[in-house]
């Protein structure tokens, strides 16, 4: 790094970049603005004396980025709550989505009923996303046993992709010789997400810890999926409740169930909020609102 003197670079986009850091010296030595780009949590939230060393702390500190981009005000609010970071030098840009490969079509196309052998009469209810405890799939599977338990005759099946590597296991041994058992598909890692999605008619985020915002949510949002989401850091971000979905308490699985039971349950309502995400999505979440967001934050620290 000590060699790029004369490449003329004005400004570093860094990923997930902290401070201190022994990049950012280097780069401040050659005049270098340095923008951090967060995609998780960068403190937890702190208040009073230690709130108050964190806010000192940065403002004796020489060697750290000019400014910090956030995905969620939650991500927000841990850097200039957490690390006493001014919010003057934050802002948000939530994630973008590819608003032309997911698009909505659930009501007249059946892609995920024949790739994973699902009859076309059941709707299905969507999970994309990683397998660890704190991303709730066990909560999914708990109000999968209590719907398929007080209606075993329900014209629904359960989809859930992410899985890899047996992470499924310990899911379908809670599943094992419950009324659910044979209503819910572990899918796997794929790359034909948007399809699937595109055959769904609800997507469910069940986390139960840390979620920052999640790229999943945005995609069924895109898909016009009515979502229901855990109310948490950035992932309540991601939906407007009871407009294009619903909040749920993490690890709420009665409710999560209940919510699940209204929407299959009232057509004109999950239509509704159906177009409502596709909308939300389109006005918020596209990709290219994020890039004209990027564009516009680099533009004003490059220098003129």
């Amino acid at each position: 790094m000590e060699n790029f003197s004369n490449s003329k670079i004005d400004l570093a986009l860094a990923f997930d970049l902290g401070y201190p850091s022994s990049i950012i010296p280097v780069l401040k030595r050659h005049k270098v603005s340095v923008i951090s780009y967060w995609g998780a949590s960068i403190s937890p939230i702190n208040s009073g004396i230690k709130l108050l060393l964190k806010k000192l702390e940065w403002s004796f500190r020489q060697a750290k980025p000019d400014y910090f981009i956030f995905e969620s005000t939650a991500m927000q609010l841990a850097a200039t709550h957490g690390r006493g970071i001014p919010n003057n030098k934050t802002c948000v840009i939530p994630l973008g989505v590819d608003t032309e490969r997911f698009y909505p079509d659930h009501e007249n196309y059946f892609y995920a009923h024949e790739q994973l052998n699902i009859p076309r009469n059941k709707k299905i209810i969507f999970y994309s996303g990683h397998m660890e405890e704190r991303k709730g799939v066990h909560v999914i599977m708990q109000a999968a046993i209590q719907m398929f338990n007080q209606n075993a005759e329900l014209p629904i099946h359960f989809v859930i992709c992410g899985n890899k590597q047996g992470e499924e296991k310990r899911f379908v041994e809670m599943l094992a010789n419950t009324k659910a058992e044979k209503h819910v598909t572990f899918a796997g890692y794929r790359t034909d997400i948007d399809k699937l999605m595109r055959s769904s008619s609800i997507g469910v985020i069940a986390s139960t810890g840390w979620d920052s915002f999640t790229m999943s949510s945005v995609e069924m949002m895109s898909s016009g999926l009515p979502l229901i989401v855990s109310n948490l850091q950035g992932l309540a971000e991601t939906i407007a409740n009871n407009v294009n979905g619903f909040h749920i308490s993490p690890g709420d699985s009665n409710t999560l169930a209940n919510r699940l039971i209204e929407l299959l349950n009232d057509d004109s309502l999950r239509l509704k909020f159906s177009q409502n995400s596709r909308d939300r999505a389109i006005n918020n979440f596209s990709r290219q609102a994020q890039v004209d967001a990027f564009t516009h934050i680099i533009k004003k620290h490059l220098k003129s």
